[in-house]
C-alpha cells in the first residue's frame, strides 16, 4: 500500500495520553497529520497483597505470561520497587500475546519464548498447550481489569495448569469534552479515526454528545485495531472502514489507506 496516499490526512488516535508516541512517528512520517484523543486512562493501582505475595515467590513461576504492552510496563514499575536486578525473575519463561506486547518486553532486555500468530488470548493459551506440557506448571497471568478469564480457563480445564492471575492496571474512561484536542475534532473532524480498545469504542459513545463534528467538517472512516473493537463498533452501529491485521504503527497505517480507499 503507497503511504502517499496519507499525506495531509487528519489521522486521530483515542489511545492514552503517553502511548501513541510509535503510531504517531510512523504515522507523521507518511505526511500525515495526527492528532490525539485520549478517550481511556489506564491507572497502574494493583492489589498491593497480591503483588506482594506475587512477588515474594516469583521464581516459583514455570510461566510468566502477559496479555498487554501495559500489562508488561505495569509489572516491571512494580518489580524494580521490590528488585534491583532483573535476575531476580528467575528461571521463568515468558509469553506474549503479540507483537506491541513482546516489544514492551524488549525494552527490560528480555525475549518472549512464545508468541501465538493471532494476537489474542485463546490462541496464546492454545500454542502454549501445543507446544508445551503445562500440567501442574505454575503460570502468572499479568493482565488489566478488563481482560477476559478464557485464557486462565483454558489453561486449568484443559492444561491442568496451576495458574495465578495479577492484574497490574486498570482502564477506564476518560472525560475528553472540554480539551483543546476535542475542541478540533468538533471543529475540523477527522479523515481517519482509530479505536485500539472496545473501552475507547464505549467512551466515546458516552461521550457523543460533546465530540459531535460541525457542520461542514469532514466525518472520519473508521480503523478498528483488533476484531474484538471491530465487534464492539458493529455493535454500536459505528461503520468499520477497516481492520489493522496487528496492533503495530504500519498496522494502522495500512489499515488508514485502506479505510480511505472503502465506501465505509
Amino acid at each position: 500500500m503507497s503511504s502517499a496516499k496519507l499525506k495531509g490526512r487528519r489521522i486521530v488516535l483515542t489511545r492514552p495520553e503517553g502511548s501513541a508516541t510509535t503510531w504517531r512517528k510512523v504515522l507523521e512520517n507518511t505526511g500525515a497529520e495526527v492528532s490525539e484523543l485520549p478517550l481511556i486512562a489506564i491507572r497502574f493501582e494493583p492489589d498491593q497483597v497480591i503483588l506482594s505475595e506475587i512477588l515474594e515467590g516469583i521464581g516459583a513461576y514455570d510461566w510468566i505470561v502477559f496479555t498487554s504492552a501495559n500489562g508488561v510496563r505495569g509489572f516491571f514499575n512494580r518489580f524494580f520497587e521490590r528488585f534491583t536486578d532483573i535476575r531476580s525473575i528467575g528461571g521463568s519463561r515468558i509469553a506474549c500475546v503479540g507483537p506491541a506486547t513482546e516489544a514492551a518486553l524488549r525494552n527490560y532486555h528480555l525475549d518472549a519464548d512464545l508468541t501465538p500468530k493471532d494476537a489474542d488470548a485463546v490462541a496464546l493459551a492454545r500454542k502454549l498447550m501445543t507446544d508445551h506440557d503445562v500440567e501442574n506448571q505454575k503460570v502468572l497471568i499479568v493482565a488489566g481489569n478488563l481482560a477476559s478469564d478464557e485464557l486462565s480457563r483454558l489453561l486449568i480445564e484443559q492444561g491442568s495448569a496451576i495458574v495465578d492471575t495479577l492484574r497490574v492496571y486498570e482502564t477506564g474512561a476518560n472525560s475528553v469534552a472540554d480539551t483543546a484536542p476535542a475542541a478540533d475534532f468538533r471543529k475540523h473532524g477527522a479523515d481517519i479515526l482509530v479505536f485500539a480498545s472496545p473501552s475507547a469504542v464505549e467512551s466515546f459513545l458516552h461521550q457523543s454528545a460533546s465530540l459531535r463534528i460541525d457542520p461542514g467538517a469532514p466525518q472520519p472512516k473508521t480503523v478498528a485495531v483488533g476484531s474484538t473493537t471491530a465487534d464492539t463498533m458493529r455493535r454500536a452501529g459505528i461503520p468499520v472502514g477497516a481492520i489493522a491485521a496487528t496492533p503495530t504503527a504500519e498496522g494502522i497505517r495500512d489499515a488508514a489507506i485502506a479505510a480511505l480507499g472503502s465506501g465505509k
